[in-house]
Formats: C-alpha cells, structure tokens, sequence
C-alpha cells in the first residue's frame, strides 16, 4: 500500500519531471529566438557593409577629389577673374 510519504515523493518526481520538460522547452526557444536574431544581426551586417560599399565610399571619394581641386578651381577663377578685367575697356570719365 502506499503511504502519504510514497505519495509526497512520487508527486515530487513528477512535479520536478515536469520543471525539466518546461525547462527544456523553454532552452529550446531561446536557442529559436537567438538562432533568429543573429539571422536578423547578420543580415543588418550585410546592409551596413553595402551602405557603405556603394554610398560612404563614393561621397568619401567626392570628398577628397573636392579638397584637393578646390584650390585649383580657386586658381583658375583668379586667372579668369583677371583676363575679364584685362579685356575690359577701360572708361574714361567724362570731362565737362
């Protein structure tokens, strides 16, 4: 016959079963919700590095090319600046 003790023992076996299965189901859909956020990091990853692939690296280039012809551009302006004054006719003022 079983005791109340056999019985308290035999609840608490199935009781602490029953802890290990939710345990275990529960590693396994943290182990599902991890396996997709690092799909979802990796693919953010993969986004960056086009990002930067095919937008950072050519303003980076535009930028660069900009500083280094910007005094040349500033050169050739003077230049031009400088023949327009010399091809203009001079005005004389006018004497009363």
């Amino acid at each position: 016959m079983l005791t109340p003790l056999d019985l308290l023992y035999i609840t608490i076996a199935i009781a602490i079963a029953l802890l290990a299965i939710f345990g275990c189901i529960t590693l396994i859909y943290l182990i599902l919700i991890l396996r997709d956020a690092n799909k979802v990091v990796a693919s953010a990853k993969d986004t960056a590095e086009k990002v930067n692939t095919y937008v950072m690296k050519p303003i980076n280039a535009a930028r660069s090319l900009s500083k280094h012809i910007g005094p040349i551009i500033k050169i050739v302006e003077e230049k031009i600046e400088e023949r327009m004054e010399a091809d203009r006719p001079k005005k004389n003022p006018r004497k009363k």
